[in-house]
């Protein structure tokens, strides 16, 4: 549910490579809700966590 929810259903025509780029990072960053995928930031500042929660968060805003 959350692929769909976050990413769309297909990839689009010109833009494939990084759309699977940007699917392939959120499930190495583990998905933790089914809804929305990455869930809340980190409660605690987890230097290379934290970070990486706001790059995927505003990279998944483009899609």
């Amino acid at each position: 549910m959350w692929f769909v929810t976050v990413l769309g259903p297909v990839p689009p025509a010109h833009k494939t490579q990084a759309w699977l780029d940007l699917a392939t990072q959120v499930l190495a960053y583990g998905v933790t809700d089914q809804v929305v995928a990455l869930g809340p930031a980190p409660d605690e500042y987890l230097p290379r966590r934290t970070e990486w929660h706001g790059e995927l968060v505003e990279n998944l805003r483009r899609w």
